[in-house]
């Protein structure tokens, strides 16, 4: 059977890969976690589910959610003026983020106004703001934005990283866990780094 760590990387890489379009790739890690599962593993439901989904070519599930980006209205005046660009506003969710459940922000921000559950998966095009707990898996710039950054007021997150460099929980220094933190790509290695997150950035600090 897959070690725990191992679980959360490869459901984590398995949507990745979908979301990138490498379904191929998606199918062959979900076979791979039912393979090694044991009999009474509650989460093989929830991984047969997905496969069928993966194979039969559709893009989402029932437990998925997915933002796109929010178009600004056209114009109604005669005139042809120029439009402005379109501003893609963050997706927002305010309730909490159960366990099983993956939340997708497609092409802007994700950020997240109640807790992350173990077993919650966040990704985002862009970057993710957790303004509160952070216990389960979150990935930002998972197309490839490697400037993407993670926030969170409390980390205590089962895997974090940005684009396809990542974290585990083991990975976290102690000192950091259940503290405010940001998590971000470092430009000369290319390894996902943690830190604290600086108390200008913390709604909670003390002044």
């Amino acid at each position: 059977m897959l070690e725990t760590s191992e679980l959360f990387v490869t459901e984590t890489m398995a949507e990745l890969s979908a979301r990138q379009g490498r379904t191929a790739d998606a199918i062959a890690i979900y076979r791979r976690l039912l393979g090694s599962a044991g009999a009474g593993d509650e989460r093989r439901e929830r991984w047969v589910a997905r496969l069928a989904v993966l194979e039969d070519g559709s893009a989402g599930t029932p437990d998925v959610v997915v933002a796109k980006p929010a178009r600004a209205p056209a114009p109604t005046l005669a005139a042809p003026e120029p439009s402005p660009p379109a501003f893609a506003l963050p997706l927002v969710v305010s309730q909490p983020v159960r366990s099983g459940q993956i939340v997708y922000a497609q092409g802007t921000d994700l950020i997240a106004l109640a807790p992350v559950n173990p077993g919650a998966q966040l990704l985002a095009d862009g970057n993710i703001h957790v303004y509160g707990t952070l216990r389960g898996r979150a990935v930002a710039g998972v197309r490839g934005a490697r400037s993407a950054q993670i926030f969170c007021l409390r980390l205590e997150a089962e895997l974090v990283g940005v684009d396809a460099a990542y974290l585990v929980s083991d990975d976290i220094p102690p000192a950091l866990r259940g503290q405010p933190a940001r998590i971000w790509l470092d430009a000369d290695d290319g390894r996902c780094r943690v830190g604290p997150l600086p108390p200008s950035f913390d709604p909670t600090a003390r002044r």
